[in-house]
């Protein structure tokens, strides 16, 4: 099963992948990778989702641990957190493959109530919970061909897949973003308020209203969930669109810098350069030579 995936995401990469290598499908939150060579290290805030290298490897920095993917291994990221990845084995020949699909918390909840309906969620007595989650992967990647037929199955192979992830090792935590009032699920009101309006000034109050917390506590349970405080990761948003505005439209730093919401060009500068390991004239020219 594991060869039929990989050879049918590597067949729809290559027709659909752009520059950066990356191919979205009509499904939502899913979208499937191809790297030819090793590549620089990225930076990104990963939303809650599960990645699995069809081919080649991947390392990746989350917090202060450091993890190698290889082909079959699955990533689960169970929260908003900052990443920094790159990848570390791969060729023309044999080109880096993986596929990633968003976790959605409202199809959690469902499943978590389903299955709670009928027992304690464990792994059922003689089922591979991994080989029957790359079974439904590779079903819903071999139906992105048949526009008809994705569009009728489409909700309930995303549902199995998720089925089959609650079941897994890190069951626990996935579960738990579908829990209504979760620290987790709190946090992400508050996030997906930065990741919208990165540009702008948010008071911390109106992030705290919007997880439910008072101040202090809000700013602990941000820290706990994301490894962050607000300020740093929105910080981050605006450091990482940044290089993509410069990267990908040429545009300079100056105007990048004012765009994504700085104030001052030297402090997004020092800002840049801190993150990144050069200032951004040179990181740009560096990448584009």
């Amino acid at each position: 099963m594991s060869d039929a995936l990989r050879d049918a995401v590597q067949r729809y990469t290559q027709e659909h992948a752009n520059a950066d290598g990356i191919a979205g499908t009509p499904v939502p939150g899913l979208f499937l990778v191809r790297g030819f060579s090793p590549g620089e290290l990225e930076h990104a805030i990963a939303s809650p989702l599960v990645c699995l290298v069809l081919q080649g490897s991947k390392r990746v920095t989350i917090g202060d641990r450091d993890f190698t993917f290889t082909a079959g291994d699955s990533m689960i990221v169970t929260a908003n957190v900052p990443t920094a990845s790159r990848i570390s084995e791969a060729t023309i020949t044999r080109p880096y493959l993986a596929m990633a699909l968003d976790l959605d918390p409202a199809v959690i909840t469902d499943l978590d109530v389903a299955m709670s309906m009928v027992g304690s969620p464990q792994e059922p007595v003689g089922i591979n919970v991994d080989e029957e989650l790359r079974n439904a992967m590779f079903r819903l990647v071999r139906l992105l061909g048949q526009p008809q037929s994705l569009s009728v199955l489409r909700k309930q192979l995303v549902r199995e897949i998720h089925y089959w992830l609650l079941l897994g090792a890190q069951g626990p935590a996935i579960r738990r973003l579908g829990l209504p009032d979760s620290q987790v699920r709190r946090i992400a009101r508050a996030v997906a308020m930065l990741r919208k309006d990165y540009t702008r000034q948010l008071p911390i109050e109106r992030l705290a209203e919007a997880a439910g917390m008072s101040r202090s506590a809000f700013h602990k349970h941000f820290r706990a969930v994301t490894t962050l405080s607000p300020l740093q990761f929105q910080k981050q948003l605006r450091l990482i669109e940044a290089r993509r505005l410069m990267l990908s439209q040429g545009k300079t730093s100056s105007r990048v810098a004012f765009e994504v919401g700085y104030a001052s060009v030297s402090q997004f500068t020092r800002e840049y350069a801190r993150m990144y390991g050069l200032p951004p004239v040179r990181d740009r020219n560096t990448t584009v030579t």
